[in-house]
């Protein structure tokens, strides 16, 4: 699989001002109540983590002094699948599911690299004819190059039969230390093939002093059906400035640019972005922001929208942790010929007993297409996830997956369960 290096962490619609949140907030009781110092991120301080029930690893967790670490583990599942599609009934179908992953992870007090692999192999115990892969993999980078400047980069990809990525483990993101899962799981086609996506992002940062910072990023992602399908492009910039007005509140202002290319048009657009970030309390914190967001021609039939982002995230209590985003995204969203998308995703983990741990996850998606006889398309996904530790590096688990198609085409559903044993042995040092 060919991994394409370069772009931008955390290049959502809006910039939010973030604090470490390991940092108690100061108490609001105090009489002298200074602006919140905005912490130069001198790396992401968590990365998920493909393939594995860890979901994600925490980097200040990590030494201070550089350390270079190897994950590696595998999976093997039994998945009962029932898929319905409207006008042809539903089918029933078994298989069986292989999956292993492995990471190199870098990190010092100044910087970070990591590189993910995670392949898929799907047979059919119904049918031993059909046999399927999927491919997913991951570059992340952050370097100071300069005294108050950050360099962030980032490039996914994945490739492979789309049917075998509803059984592969789902991807997922880190909202303030939380994992939340990737909405992407939300776009349930049947029969789609053999597909190929690619997002590449690179950030720039600035901390103009302790309680004000800009931020520079541009983006690009592409998806295309290899079987014959359509295949779009986009492309994104933005620029943002964000300055604490309070111990626990921070503003931001911003403006952004993107295009995107289809199989035979392309459109163009530009828009600006207000947002806040207040943390609630020491383990809570809220943002929101939006803006207006213009089109020009071709697709000025469609000339005025808007950006949004919510994010709510309640980091590590003893045992639970919830996380939800929403927002509109102007990139290629794992759908061709998508102008925008709307799209949502809620987790839940709590640790039961320290061998049991139980996993909620949903996702929304609502794709905005450019066609207009093709419709917005609309989709979600529910799952539950149950892990017993057998050992310390051996786990046996169930799950439970529905995706349904409800708009855009006909009606399809798939429910999946799945009886999985993992291996993840712990993390190996491999440098000093």
């Amino acid at each position: 699989m060919v991994l394409c290096l370069l772009g931008l962490s955390g290049s959502g619609a809006v910039l939010v001002a973030q604090q470490n949140p390991d940092t108690p907030a100061p108490s609001t009781e105090s009489q002298d109540v200074k602006p919140v110092v905005l912490a130069m991120p001198s790396y992401s301080q968590s990365i998920a983590l493909l393939g594995t029930d860890q979901r994600y690893v925490d980097l200040l967790t990590l030494q201070a002094r550089r350390r270079t670490f190897f994950m590696y583990g595998m999976g093997v599942s039994e998945s009962y699948v029932n898929n319905f599609e409207e006008n042809f009934g539903s089918q029933d179908s078994s298989a069986l599911l292989w999956n292993a992953h492995l990471a190199i992870i870098n990190a010092s007090n100044h910087s970070s690299f990591s590189f993910q692999y995670e392949p898929s192999v799907v047979q059919s115990t119904s049918d031993l004819s059909s046999r399927h892969v999927f491919h997913s993999g991951n570059i992340s980078f952050a370097q100071p190059i300069a005294p108050n400047w950050l360099l962030q980069l980032n490039s996914s990809n994945s490739y492979g039969t789309d049917s075998s990525r509803l059984l592969s483990p789902p991807a997922f993101n880190v909202n303030n230390g939380v994992p939340v899962a990737d909405p992407s799981s939300a776009v349930f086609q049947l029969n789609r093939g053999n597909v190929f996506s690619n997002s590449d992002t690179a950030a720039l940062t600035w901390q103009k002093s302790a309680s004000q910072s800009m931020n520079f990023s541009v983006g690009e992602s592409y998806f295309t059906s290899l079987d014959g399908g359509q295949s779009s492009r986009s492309t994104f910039a933005q620029v943002s400035y964000a300055a604490a007005v309070s111990s626990r509140t921070s503003l931001n202002v911003g403006g952004n640019y993107f295009h995107q290319g289809f199989s035979l048009t392309g459109c163009d657009g530009y828009g600006f972005t207000f947002g806040i970030s207040h943390i609630v309390s020491h383990h809570i914190s809220v943002s929101v922001g939006g803006g207006p967001e213009f089109q020009t021609s071709p697709c000025n039939s469609k000339s005025l929208g808007g950006n949004y982002a919510i994010s709510i995230a309640y980091p590590l209590s003893r045992r639970s942790r919830v996380a939800l985003t929403a927002g509109r995204s102007y990139l290629t969203n794992y759908l061709a010929n998508t102008l925008w998308s709307d799209t949502a995703a809620v987790s839940y983990g709590r640790q039961l007993t320290e061998a049991v741990e139980i996993s909620l996850n949903s996702g929304y998606d609502r794709s905005v297409r450019a066609q207009a006889g093709l419709g917005a398309y609309v989709g979600y996904f529910v799952g539950a996830d149950l892990s017993w530790k057998l050992s310390r590096t051996i786990s046996l688990g169930t799950s439970y997956r529905r995706f349904e198609q409800v708009a855009g085409g006909p009606t399809q559903k798939q429910n999946v369960a799945l009886i999985s044993l993992g291996w993840n042995p712990l993390p190996m040092r491999i440098v000093k």
